[in-house]
């Protein structure tokens, strides 16, 4: 009978050891997909980003020098998106990420860095817009297939997802308006696309709201406060739609700021994943 427990003992200390690790492993796979969709999200945030930059040299505006901006940051781009591309599977060469569509955003970014070959012009313009754009859009779909289709309940995955949305609104109101400023309203519908945004972005406040509920209270708090700051600036960008007169180092500074508050949000979740 003894030597019975003792193997029953066993068992289950077996049993619990197996379930621990089985947990870890589970662990150390969510902090990679949380990791991911943070980098994703800072490389769609980017894409845009750099639209602004190319416009801004192309209109030979030299606020906070855009050229040296656009050089560094198409190259930390590649970069980053060449690290995701390594690590999309894992050594059982099973995917963590959706591969196909980064594929397809690396093949848009040598696209675009053909274009760079030449100093940013209004000729090659909306070449690179479109360029750029099918980057995003590649990242983008990346993004939704593991929030959407693999972890629609991870509240940790959400909320990234949500606080990276609002960080891609903001550049893409600067990119638009920038553009517009350059002479590409029609060729973009910038003033069709710009009303989508001012509808888009209340709703994607209060769902980057409502993910933090579980989070710590002290914690919460500064999310609130930083969302506040957030409607407050992007205000900004819906006011400036009534305007006739728009001032491209504003644009430039109002969405980068906007960007970087959704991005240190991102930050928190990763940090203190949801369980």
């Amino acid at each position: 009978m003894k030597n019975i427990m003792n193997k029953i003992v066993g068992a289950c200390s077996l049993i619990t050891m197996l379930f621990s690790l089985a947990y870890a492993s589970n662990d150390i796979k969510m902090q990679k997909i949380y990791a991911f969709l943070d980098t994703s999200g800072d490389i769609r945030m980017d894409t845009i980003h750099i639209l602004q930059e190319y416009a801004m040299v192309g209109m030979k505006n030299h606020f906070k020098n855009p050229g040296k901006a656009l050089k560094n940051d198409m190259e930390a781009l590649e970069k980053s998106l060449t690290e995701l591309l390594q690590n999309c599977q894992d050594k059982k060469n099973e995917a963590l990420f959706s591969c196909a569509e980064l594929q397809k955003a690396k093949a848009s970014l040598e696209t675009a860095r053909k274009i760079l070959t030449s100093t940013p012009n209004e000729k090659e313009a909306l070449a690179f817009w479109k360029a750029m754009d099918s980057v995003r859009n590649g990242i983008n779909q990346a993004m939704v297939h593991l929030s959407q289709d693999l972890y629609p309940d991870d509240d940790t995955v959400q909320g990234i997802m949500y606080a990276g949305r609002l960080a891609t609104i903001a550049q893409r109101y600067g990119a638009l308006y920038l553009y517009k400023i350059w002479g590409f309203d029609k060729d973009l519908k910038a003033g069709q696309q710009l009303r989508y945004l001012n509808k888009f972005f209340p709703d994607a406040v209060s769902q980057l709201a409502e993910s933090t509920e579980d989070l710590p209270d002290s914690l919460q708090k500064n999310i609130t406060q930083q969302l506040k700051a957030i409607q407050n600036d992007l205000r900004f960008f819906i006011i400036m739609g009534h305007s006739k007169h728009y001032i491209p180092t504003l644009i430039y500074t109002k969405a980068q700021s906007v960007a970087d508050k959704a991005n240190r949000i991102a930050d928190d979740f990763v940090d203190n994943p949801i369980e």
